[in-house]
């Protein structure tokens, strides 16, 4: 395999990129990398569907205006292009003259998209994480000439193997394509019967990450022999060597949810073991990943025979890090860098046995003492909403 440098700013220079998921915390990282890394960059496809009224120009005006796009001329901005589209649509549902204009231009795909709750149901999950990717999949393999799909998956991808995790395609019992018909005809076999269920995602503890290694080889399927990438994220938290350091976006899920629940005082505790590693990474390294695995990709004479994938985590012998630590670093900055306004003082424990018992009652009490009053009033739920996301 040629294994030629390639400076980031001259292969993105005078490409077009579609991008899923762009307004999402990743996506949003992303699309500013590219813009920054790259300004002679051609074009920035972002599929979008409209959400609480707003319709796809208005979200992406709305996430331009985000701070990290600041330093960013009107100009560079302009080559954001936001278009409608239906991630399990075929094609996205995109327009006809859309459609033909992606296929003629679009050279990098970056599929991010996807749910990210760990309690939805089974088929909701196979549907927006694995037939999305089956659509972009399809879409990259009309384009006139692809250069690189990436797509997003997650160090939880394969918790179901046991062992040592390596940087290649673990294959499921089933096939995707048949838990995607599953999920299409016969959806309620898929949740209604534990049992089933329970056999069905093969060993993982939730949907998610079931979905997750279902998408990894629907990309080993249909993609092998083209210029395709897996990253693996470990919990991504905000932007590290950055010029905004810290920033995590509108995100309430995952490692940002945590840390912007404790800082402002609403999480008081985490369970589990004090001395487990904590596999997490800054955002800008993931964003620097995704790029330079396109660049690496796109400039390969031959494709691999099979899909790339890079794994995103600190490691448990090189700089690692346990949960204590993360709970002492978290204590200490959100004191020595307070926020304006607070719920409790922050203040976080590690928790488990009895303790973590009663802990749990507790904040379900402080949690029906915030809805029962917003349901009686018929108050919008934003403090129950702000509880249940934590």
């Amino acid at each position: 395999m040629d294994t030629k440098l390639c400076r980031l700013k001259d292969f993105f220079a005078s490409r077009c990129v579609l991008i899923t998921g762009g307004t999402g915390f990743i996506g949003m990282a992303l699309i500013e990398g590219l813009l920054t890394s790259s300004p002679d960059l051609r074009r920035i496809y972002v599929v979008v569907r409209e959400k609480k009224g707003l319709k796809p120009v208005e979200r992406i005006s709305k996430l331009l205006s985000n701070e990290i796009f600041d330093h960013l001329s009107s100009e560079i901005k302009a080559k954001v292009v936001p278009i409608l589209g239906d991630l399990t649509a075929e094609n996205f549902g995109l327009e006809p003259t859309i459609l033909a204009e992606i296929r003629e231009t679009v050279t990098v795909v970056y599929h991010s998209a996807g749910l990210i709750k760990f309690n939805r149901s089974l088929q909701e999950t196979i549907l927006m994480n694995v037939l999305s990717t089956l659509r972009c999949i399809e879409l990259a393999k009309s384009l006139a000439k692809l250069s690189a799909f990436i797509y997003t998956s997650s160090i939880t991808a394969n918790t179901n193997i046991q062992g040592k995790i390596s940087e290649k395609v673990y294959k499921t019992k089933r096939s995707p394509k048949e838990m995607i018909m599953l999920a299409l005809e016969s959806p309620s076999t898929l949740d209604k019967v534990p049992e089933i269920k329970s056999d069905m995602i093969e060993g993982h503890v939730n949907s998610y990450t079931y979905s997750k290694q279902l998408a990894e080889n629907l990309i080993l399927e249909e993609l092998s022999g083209f210029t395709a990438g897996i990253v693996r994220p470990a919990l991504v938290y905000g932007f590290y060597e950055h010029r905004i350091p810290g920033w995590m976006g509108r995100s309430m899920t995952g490692q940002c949810g945590q840390i912007k629940g404790h800082i402002k005082g609403a999480v008081r505790s985490m369970y589990g073991d004090p001395n487990s590693i904590y596999y997490c990474i800054p955002c800008d390294h993931v964003i620097n990943c995704m790029m330079a695995l396109a660049a690496f990709l796109g400039t390969q004479e031959i494709p691999p025979k099979l899909p790339v994938v890079a794994h995103l985590c600190n490691n448990k012998t090189i700089n690692p890090i346990t949960m204590q630590d993360i709970v002492n670093i978290l204590n200490e900055e959100s004191w020595k860098n307070p926020c304006d306004t607070y719920i409790l003082l922050p203040r976080i424990k590690i928790r488990n046995g009895l303790r973590k018992t009663i802990h749990f009652a507790l904040c379900y009490i402080i949690a029906l003492a915030i809805y029962i009053p917003e349901k009686l009033l018929k108050m919008a739920p934003g403090n129950m909403k702000c509880v249940s996301n934590i």
